[in-house]
């Protein structure tokens, strides 16, 4: 009975977890979120002169240091009362709504505090170079409650400062669709080059939050799942506790994405050659040597192209990351067991592994996984990935890899087919996944 009321308990507890959600405003009235942010910095400014003046503000809490802020750049109502001005008082400037202040105060007392956390952290190391005190602002707006409002399903009103007075604008925009479920906390107004964003904080509700622990001492099923970097992005293998396979998924897609990424890498090599040649033509005619300009940073076109490609990525890895849950969610799954690359892979001093950080992907798929299986209940660990991809899952012997018409080899890591001494063989990805699987379960064998 005692054990019972207890896996209630467990299973019963709630969490919260937040994801941000980026929407793109209606191109209407740019001029007027320019002078609003332009306003916005002017007062975070101002509130980060006092902080860095009267330093003694820092110690306090966030609460008390607001209202301590207030009373010297506003005043209290016996100030008022007895017709004292404010020691730091807002001047030549309009009249700033409440929130907007508030705002700007909490942006104030973060940039204080990392500057003074900078500042005791290198006296600490004895650094000889203190860090600079903030001089300059581009922050962007959050915007507290008062500050928006009607916020529906395709627009939002937000409250502006168009150069003379505070209006209400409503804004329509586009992007993903809020959940219903979630609670909206305070956006944040992004002004870009071409475009304006809103980033919303979305507060949703975690219904399983056990442990990986916990949820073994019930659950009968995993999924462990291997990335290799080929046209299949991920292999997701269903195994009981066991280690019997009882289903697998193929996660398909990285030919469309390689398609997509030469694209934009052939634009890469053709920019770099045009630059080379430019630089070349002028040097000749200035009697220049070519070194000095081929040192020079890499263009403003060639900029836009890495981000470019740097999008793909992130395309795919969320695309990726949101099929692997929705399986899991499908066939009930609790744990998902994936290898633990984050301080494994050095492509540095790993050549042989032909790739790059723009190039291999389970990382950012990783990542990506952690906090969108959460959002369902799901939890994601990790094992050390060592000889996980170079052992067979059948019998433990070193395998080699291969593809059609290729000779096996050991070290051929981008073979997708493999076999073993002992006569296993077969997909190296599924194999892979199958020794992440087995290796976890390992774990809860004797327990």
């Amino acid at each position: 009975m005692q054990l019972e009321k207890r896996e209630s308990i467990l299973e019963n507890r709630i969490g919260y977890v937040t994801s941000t959600y980026k929407v793109r405003l209606y191109d209407r009235h740019k001029n007027w979120i320019f002078y609003t942010k332009q306003l916005y910095n002017q007062v975070v400014w101002h509130y980060y002169q006092i902080l860095v003046s009267e330093v003694q503000i820092l110690e306090q809490s966030n609460f008390l240091a607001l209202r301590r802020l207030e009373e010297l750049s506003v005043g209290t109502k016996e100030m008022k009362a007895k017709g004292e001005e404010p020691v730091w008082k807002l001047e030549n400037l309009p009249k700033i709504p409440l929130y907007f202040r508030r705002s700007a105060i909490n942006m104030a007392l973060g940039l204080a505090r990392s500057y003074m956390a900078s500042k005791e952290r290198r006296q600490e190391e004895k650094k000889e170079f203190l860090p600079s005190i903030i001089t300059s602002l581009d922050c962007s707006i959050v915007l507290y409650k008062g500050m928006y409002r009607n916020f529906s399903k395709n627009s939002i009103e937000l409250k502006l400062y168009n150069g003379e007075k505070w209006v209400w604008v409503t804004y329509p925009y586009t992007g993903r669709e809020i959940p219903k479920e979630g609670r909206m906390l305070s956006p944040t107004l992004k002004v870009e080059k071409y475009a304006t964003f809103l980033h919303i904080p979305v507060e949703i509700k975690v219904y399983d939050i056990r442990t990986v622990n916990e949820r073994m001492e019930k659950e009968k099923k995993i999924c462990a799942v291997s990335f290799p970097d080929n046209d299949c992005l991920a292999v997701c293998v269903l195994m009981d506790r066991d280690g019997i396979v009882k289903e697998s998924y193929f996660i398909r897609g990285g030919a469309e994405r390689e398609k997509k990424r030469q694209k934009q890498v052939v634009r890469l090599e053709k920019s770099k050659e045009s630059r080379k040649s430019d630089v070349r033509k002028r040097d000749s005619e200035k009697g220049k040597t070519e070194d000095s300009r081929e040192k020079q940073n890499i263009g403003r076109e060639n900029q836009k192209i890495y981000k470019k490609i740097q999008q793909i990525n992130q395309y795919y890895a969320h695309q990726v990351s949101r099929e692997i849950v929705a399986y899991c969610v499908k066939n009930e799954i609790k744990v998902i067991v994936v290898p633990n690359y984050e301080s494994t892979i050095d492509f540095h001093t790993r050549r042989y592994l032909s790739a790059d950080k723009f190039h291999w992907q389970g990382r950012s798929i990783i990542r990506n996984l952690k906090y969108k299986a959460f959002q369902k209940g799901i939890v994601v660990t990790a094992i050390r990935p060592y000889h996980i991809a170079d052992s067979c899952s059948e019998c433990g012997e070193k395998i080699q890899r291969y593809n059609q018409g290729h000779k096996a080899s050991r070290n051929y890591y981008g073979g997708r087919l493999y076999h073993c001494p002992n006569g296993h063989k077969g997909n190296s990805a599924f194999n892979t996944a199958k020794n992440i699987g087995r290796y976890f379960l390992k774990r809860f064998s004797n327990e």
